[in-house]
């Protein structure tokens, strides 16, 4: 579980209110995100611009690397389908492609 620092979480009210001041702080990283809560529950995190472009380019860099992981073991495996086999299989006619 993430912690959040007591000066980093504010109220869905709180933040609302001061949002330009939430966002300047943000820019001039005095704030590394800043935490929305709602009925003591945390429903939001407003990430710099930045911060959360580098974090989907990390995800999208772990996603190809799971999927060049089913490539090859997919590659390295010895069993193979036909097409035929596949359409038999799951009832699908020549027509229907």
């Amino acid at each position: 579980m993430i912690t959040y620092a007591r000066n980093e979480i504010f109220s869905a009210t709180a933040a609302a209110k001061r949002f330009g001041a939430i966002l300047e702080k943000l820019e001039k990283q005095s704030l590394s995100r800043a935490v929305v809560s709602r009925n003591n529950r945390i429903e939001a995190v407003i990430l710099p611009v930045e911060a959360y472009e580098e974090m989907r380019e990390i995800f999208e860099w772990i996603e190809m690397m799971d999927i060049a992981e089913t490539v090859d073991k997919r590659k390295n495996s010895a069993k193979t389908h036909s097409l035929k086999d596949v359409l038999r299989e799951n009832k699908i006619g020549y027509e229907a492609l």
